[in-house]
Parts: C-alpha cells; sequence; structure tokens
C-alpha cells in the first residue's frame, strides 16, 4: 500500500476514536501474538500502523477519484 498522507492518517485517527477502538482499529483489549499486530514474526517485518489499518479498513479512505 502506499503511504499514506497526513488527511489519510487523521480519518484513520478519527475513525478509531469515533469508534472507541484500539491504536490499531481493533477493539480494546485485543491481544496480539507478540504484543503488536505491526511485526511478523515470521519474516521479521513490520508494518506501517497506518498502512496496516487502511489495509485492514479501506472503508475509512474516501474513494479515488
Amino acid at each position: 500500500m502506499a503511504n499514506l498522507d497526513d488527511q489519510q492518517k487523521k480519518w484513520i485517527d478519527e475513525a478509531i476514536a469515533k469508534k472507541g477502538l484500539n491504536e490499531y482499529g481493533d477493539p480494546k483489549g485485543t491481544v496480539y501474538m507478540g504484543g503488536t499486530p505491526l511485526f511478523n514474526e515470521m519474516t521479521g517485518k513490520t508494518t506501517d500502523r497506518y498502512d496496516y489499518i487502511a489495509k485492514k479498513h479501506p472503508d475509512w479512505l474516501p474513494k479515488s477519484k
């Protein structure tokens, strides 16, 4: 996924706050293996938080024109 601009990040942050979710866009209290959904223990790679959320919740961002 392409890097998100500041406005898109703002939309994600607003959606998380409005829906009362955790910082990853999941229900509060969600437990992750390894402590975060952003780190893949199999590959050793880390995903950007906003890219992770945008991929999981594409409906939170306006449709491209």
